[in-house]
């Protein structure tokens, strides 16, 4: 036991073995590229496992309502959750992260899908990943006079 990393360090290990992860996946219909979950599980499980780093998530709050959206007026689940994400370490020590997720289907997946923006967020957020993106504040734009 006494050689294993902190989860602090474990958690900085990772982010040096992960490094950035570039936004590969494209969303068809409103033209933008993104970092899908499968993209940042498939680049930081490894890494976790390597250093012996469990997550455990923990639903805090929902919200489920259905809205209407389009010209259609389709019905769509509409769901919130805030998780609670616990980063346990090797020696047994955490580190929690807390986030929010929300996602819309017009089946039953709407959960799923709000569970999966939150876990990708909390991912990204706790470790640090870098995209290969320009930053958004390289350019600034002023506001027209009233």
């Amino acid at each position: 036991m006494e050689n294993q990393l902190s989860i602090a360090q474990a958690l900085s290990e990772v982010m040096k073995a992960v490094g950035g992860i570039a936004k590969k996946d494209r969303n068809q219909s409103q033209g933008f590229n993104f970092r899908g979950i499968d993209s940042v599980v498939n680049a930081v499980s490894p890494q976790l496992q390597k250093f012996g780093v469990v997550v455990v998530p923990s639903v805090e709050d929902y919200e489920y309502a259905t809205v209407e959206i389009g010209r259609n007026r389709t019905a769509m689940g509409h769901v919130r959750v805030r998780v609670r994400y616990t980063f346990i370490g090797p020696k047994g020590d955490a580190i929690a992260a807390t986030v929010v997720g929300e996602a819309m289907d017009s089946g039953d997946k709407a959960t799923a899908k709000a569970m999966s923006v939150a876990f990708r967020t909390a991912l990204l957020q706790a470790l640090c990943l870098p995209t290969d993106e320009p930053d958004p504040d390289a350019s600034s734009y002023e506001r027209s006079s009233s």
